[in-house]
């Protein structure tokens, strides 16, 4: 895989996406906190946030693994304020393969924040020939993240059965997958 370290991926005159920076930390954390009960619902992470420095260590982590090509997590700005994140949480380099994870504050779901950001992370990587194949897994039961995907072009591919752990019951997963025609 081509290393490439965009400093940022233009979506709109009002969507930015941007690698981790300690100066996102206070913001993202009162973002997560504000949301965590309809984070957990969908995802294991959001109960283990207790403090401020939680945050700034994953995004440490998050722009370390940035670095290095092993993930590629960006920070969603709208007018310049950290709204989600949007990442490739794998990236399987042998076969331009990544995985897709993403989370936006629910009170600016709907207004098609990440359908926009996601086609511009999507397109950028392709365009460059770095990923062939975009994969997003989510719940059955996450209606908006199965609604994202559709949206933004990803072919359902079947479901996984009791592939995911989460609060103490097993869920199906479905899969998409969006192919790039730039390789």
């Amino acid at each position: 895989m081509k290393s490439i370290n965009p400093e940022s991926i233009f979506v709109n005159e009002h969507i930015r996406l941007k690698p981790p920076a300690k100066e996102y930390n206070s913001t993202l954390y009162n973002v997560i906190k504000f949301n965590q009960d309809y984070f957990s619902q969908f995802m294991a992470w959001p109960k283990y946030v207790t403090n401020e420095a939680d945050t700034a260590n994953f995004l440490d982590n998050c722009l370390v693994g940035h670095r290095k090509d092993l993930t590629k997590t960006y920070v969603i700005l709208l007018d310049d304020n950290p709204i989600g994140i949007l990442s490739f949480n794998q990236i399987d380099k042998t076969n331009k393969t990544a995985y897709i994870g993403y989370w936006l504050d629910s009170r600016l779901q709907g207004k098609g924040i990440m359908t926009q950001a996601i086609n511009a992370l999507t397109r950028y990587y392709a365009e460059k020939r770095i990923i062939k194949r975009f994969v997003i897994k989510c719940s059955v039961n996450n209606n908006k993240s199965n609604q994202v995907a559709n949206r933004c072009g990803f072919s359902y591919e079947g479901t996984l059965k009791q592939a995911e752990y989460l609060n103490g019951i097993y869920h199906d997963q479905n899969i998409y997958a969006l192919i790039s025609s730039y390789l």
